[in-house]
């Protein structure tokens, strides 16, 4: 065969880096296609991401610049988290807000005359509720008035008058009727329900304060 005798009397010279010089006579069909798919590879490597155009490229916000948004996005956020309940379970046709016969008034000193508490507008055998959950922790007679007492974490609330049959221990969860305005105090003369608050240092509050909807306002991160 002709390309035996070339390769055999030329023979082929094989150089470092480079493919075979092969006589044209001698070359497969293939190989015009085999060198066409070489050259379009070469060409793409050698252009990089700008030979396809199709990619397009998407600008990043620096990671200060997103921190700074963030913190003036959670800065300027408010929300609002139900606070709670009035202790008076509202009659139907009622208003959910009772009548406050006499404010909060605490006094200067701790061992000055005041008002510890609020005093609300209502009739002997309304029933009680829990503002908020939490565990009776008293119920019964202190100094000739009926008292319950309910704890919530680190605060105490108290009612007078008023009774419950539920013993000392039992958990409440906000809303469940525990008693009822009932029995002896000496708060506006047996037609109201006293309402006190005060914390674990004896620190007395105004338990209005803690009903309805609170604001609250997050901080930056």
């Amino acid at each position: 065969m002709a390309c035996a005798r070339d390769h055999k009397n030329k023979g082929l010279r094989r150089i470092v880096g480079r493919m075979p010089i092969m006589p044209s006579g001698c070359r497969p069909p293939w190989f015009p296609g085999i060198l066409l798919v070489l050259m379009l590879i070469l060409v793409l490597l050698a252009a990089g991401p700008t030979a396809t155009g199709a990619a397009k490229t998407v600008p990043n916000l620096p990671a200060a610049a997103v921190s700074e948004q963030d913190a003036r996005v959670l800065s300027s956020t408010s929300a609002c988290r139900k606070g709670w309940l009035w202790p008076l379970e509202p009659l139907p046709g009622e208003k959910a807000v009772p009548q406050v016969m006499r404010p909060f008034d605490p006094p200067d000193r701790p061992w000055l005359s005041g008002h510890r508490g609020i005093d609300l507008a209502v009739q002997q055998g309304r029933r009680i509720r829990a503002p908020a959950d939490g565990v009776i922790a008293f119920a019964g007679s202190v100094a000739g008035k009926d008292v319950v007492s309910i704890r919530h974490g680190n605060l105490v609330s108290t009612y007078e008058p008023a009774q419950s049959s539920l013993p000392m221990g039992t958990r409440l969860q906000v809303g469940a009727v525990w008693g009822k305005v009932e029995g002896v105090s000496d708060h506006c003369a047996q037609d109201c329900l006293h309402w006190g608050l005060k914390d674990d240092h004896d620190h007395y509050l105004d338990p209005s304060a803690k009903v309805g909807w609170r604001r609250i306002r997050l901080k930056p991160l």
